[in-house]
């Protein structure tokens, strides 16, 4: 996978469950997360994800890299944000998808009480997840960090720190849309 080196340092290859361990610590264990999993007829929060995500954008198929991004606030805004179901009924205005850029210029996220208090105070310790799919980054997880990211250059905040991603070589042409429409 090449990825301009001006932003992306490789650090090494992954594998799914790494990956999967990368989300699960980022919300698995939340009440929130959980509470949503069992409303929508799940058993767990894991049979949530990897049924209604996991296995639509074929994750467990593509190949995984850890990487470093250098300078996210000039290339994290070119970025497409996941073809989710919720996403697109209230963000990408009549597409499955858009560019981080094209969110963090939404009143509705630009508001959002959660992507502002990550821009206060970003996660720097989570890692992102994202498909490459015919040369797009799509964030499969993290979406609010990364409007959170957006905004921040949108807005022209300092941030020079370096974040983490697990980027996967899709082994799809097009990401299906997943997810409920709440």
């Amino acid at each position: 996978m090449q990825l301009d080196q001006k932003y992306f340092k490789l650090i090494r290859s992954l594998d799914w469950e790494e990956v999967f361990l990368f989300w699960y610590d980022n919300e698995g264990q939340r009440n929130n997360w959980i509470d949503l999993a069992k409303r929508r007829g799940f058993p767990s929060w894991a049979a949530w994800r990897l049924e209604g995500y996991a296995q639509p954008f074929q994750c467990r198929e593509a190949k995984w890299y850890l990487y470093q991004v250098k300078r996210p606030l000039e290339i994290v805004p070119t970025f497409y944000g996941g073809p989710f179901k919720t996403w697109a009924k209230l963000h990408y205005q009549g597409r499955n998808t858009c560019t981080f850029a094209q969110l963090a210029s939404l009143p509705a996220i630009e508001n959002n009480s959660t992507v502002n208090q990550m821009a206060k105070e970003f996660p720097i310790d989570k890692t992102l997840a994202a498909l490459l799919v015919n040369d797009k980054i799509m964030i499969i997880e993290g979406m609010h960090r990364t409007c959170a990211l957006a905004l921040k250059a949108k807005r022209g905040e300092p941030f020079d720190q370096i974040i983490t991603m697990a980027i996967g070589e899709s082994v799809l042409s097009e990401l299906p849309m997943a997810g409920w429409a709440d």
